[in-house]
Formats: C-alpha cells, sequence, structure tokens
C-alpha cells in the first residue's frame, strides 16, 4: 500500500518538474520548506560561521545599522539580520558559499579531497538526472581527481538511462578503460 502510494506522489513531483522546470529534489526541498520540515541534517549556522568569519568587516558594519554590537551574541544577531534579509534563499546562498569555498580551496587531507570529490559527483549525477527527466538530456560522464598519485581511487563513469553503454559501444572501451583514459590526460 505505502509503494502504491509512494509511486503516486513521485508521479506528481515528476510531472510538477516537468511544468516548473525545477530539479525534484528541488522541488521537495522547497515543499519541505514551506511545510517547516527538513529532510537533510545540514547545520546551517555552521555554515553561517563559515560565512561570517569570511565577512566580517562587510558584514558588521551593514549589521550595525540594524544590531546592537556592544554584546557577545554578535554573530547570533547577525544570522538573525541575515535570515530576515533572506527569509526564502538563505539556505541556498548558504549552501552555495559552502559549495564555492570547497571549489575554491585546496582539502587539506586525503580524506577531505576525497569527501568533496563524493559531495560533487554526487551533484553532478543529480542534475544529469534531473535535465534527463525534465528534457530528455542524456549524458555520459567520467570524472576523476586531478593529483594522479594521491587521487587514484577518485573516479567515477556515469551514464544517463540513455546512454547506456555508450562508452562501450562508442569507445569500444569500459567504464574502468574509460577512467584510465582521462587519468592519463590529467
Amino acid at each position: 500500500m505505502l509503494d502504491v502510494g509512494f509511486a503516486a506522489v513521485e508521479r506528481q513531483f515528476l510531472d510538477l518538474s516537468a511544468s516548473t522546470t525545477l530539479p525534484v529534489s528541488q522541488l521537495i526541498n522547497l515543499f519541505l520548506k514551506s511545510r517547516k520540515r527538513t529532510v537533510n541534517g545540514t547545520n546551517y549556522w555552521n555554515l553561517y560561521a563559515t560565512y561570517f568569519k569570511e565577512h566580517i568587516p562587510h558584514y558588521i558594519l551593514l549589521c550595525r545599522l540594524f544590531i546592537d554590537l556592544t554584546g557577545a551574541t554578535v554573530r547570533k544577531q547577525c544570522y538573525e539580520s541575515f535570515k530576515d534579509t533572506y527569509p526564502d534563499s538563505y539556505q541556498d546562498l548558504l549552501l552555495m558559499h559552502e559549495e564555492a569555498s570547497l571549489l575554491g580551496s585546496t582539502p587539506q587531507t586525503i580524506a577531505q579531497c576525497g569527501q568533496g570529490f563524493q559531495k560533487h559527483y554526487r551533484r553532478v549525477i543529480q542534475i544529469l538526472e534531473s535535465a534527463s527527466i525534465k528534457s530528455g538530456f542524456e549524458a555520459a560522464v567520467v570524472l576523476c581527481g586531478k593529483v594522479v598519485n594521491e587521487d587514484g581511487s577518485l573516479s567515477y563513469s556515469y551514464n544517463t538511462p540513455g546512454a547506456a553503454g555508450f562508452w562501450e559501444t562508442r569507445c569500444r572501451a569500459s567504464d574502468d578503460a574509460i577512467i584510465r583514459h582521462l587519468k592519463a590526460h590529467v
């Protein structure tokens, strides 16, 4: 019974995605946000702490107009002001800031590099799947790390359903062979 209900809900989200051109994942997040619910355990306070640290001079000047800077709760007051200024988009802004920070900085450890790679390749797949569902786009993608000796395990090959078997039929190579070819050129 639950499977039937979930399938109906999924169809509704797919139809809404097709009519609004928004990815299903974004629609689900917007739906949950509009109902004051959340699925992921993202701690926006921690994301804001990084944002605040990078923008202290500018942000304090901006906040000085609205808050009392004499107390010990300056960051909290600035965070509340930030949420009030961007009530519908502050979470997206903080997530994009975090992603931009990750892309612009070099991870310090191999583990951090691996986590960043996993996060970004999942995001790429999400975008490709959404484009495939909404617009009928198909893709075959290969991703790998740029440091040969350290990023040996950071590689991934992905095909949307319409491009399944692309590497075998067009390049006469398996996923592993395509990954090796890409690594040879990085």
